[in-house]
């Protein structure tokens, strides 16, 4: 695979491409330190991948993002930042971008935002779920009681697992408030995600909002 890193901070590209190099050492990483010279490269390059900084100079990562989905309509891009708005998000998706980073993101979600926009599937990043709940509020249901039956679809620990999720903890704050090991706390995560049919962090939002479930 051929993953393009488009950030104007050298450190963060360097930190990126190490992380990636050891994930999967046959992937091919590559950088770019602006927008600009992203849409130059990307096409001589042909990335299956993209992870780009959405605050840049000259030219922004959303615009960059727009320019190469042109050029490279198969290509899959995720944006990187910090705060973005809601509507920032839906044009976002709107125009192809597939998953959003968190500048502050651990190497555990990074790359399983990679896994999931690789596999056709989108991903936001959690602490976005504070940008987007008005939205989802005015979906959710007038009564403050779960639906009937989907409470019954998880334990009470995966509830309380689910509700920690959606309020933007990590796994390490989550090991620590429920007290249980990492890999307990995957279990959970798994079964989740398992039970109601989901696929990322985003989904996970929606459908806990959409059933009273946060």
């Amino acid at each position: 695979m051929k993953i393009l890193i488009v950030d104007d901070h050298a450190l963060i590209r360097k930190g990126l491409k190490a992380l990636l190099m050891s994930c999967n050492p046959t992937w091919e990483v590559y950088e770019a330190i602006n927008g600009i010279q992203a849409v130059i490269q990307a096409p001589k390059l042909n990335p299956n991948l993209v992870l780009m900084d959405y605050s840049m100079p000259k030219l922004d990562g959303f615009r960059a993002s727009n320019q190469l989905l042109r050029d490279l309509p198969e290509v899959k891009i995720i944006m990187i930042s910090g705060f973005i708005s809601s509507e920032s998000i839906k044009l976002m998706f709107t125009s192809g971008i597939m998953g959003i980073v968190s500048k502050t993101a651990g190497n555990e979600e990074i790359l399983e935002a990679i896994h999931l926009v690789m596999n056709g599937k989108q991903h936001l990043m959690a602490e976005s779920w504070y940008n987007i709940q008005d939205e989802l509020a005015s979906e959710k249901d007038p009564k403050k009681t779960p639906k009937e039956g989907i409470s019954d679809l998880l334990t009470r620990r995966e509830l309380e697992v689910m509700r920690l999720i959606i309020e933007g903890s990590n796994n390490e704050m989550i090991t620590q408030q429920l007290a249980m090991s990492p890999r307990t706390l995957a279990v959970h995560k798994s079964n989740i995600f398992r039970k109601c049919n989901l696929h990322s962090t985003s989904e996970l939002v929606r459908f806990a909002y959409k059933n009273n479930l946060a």
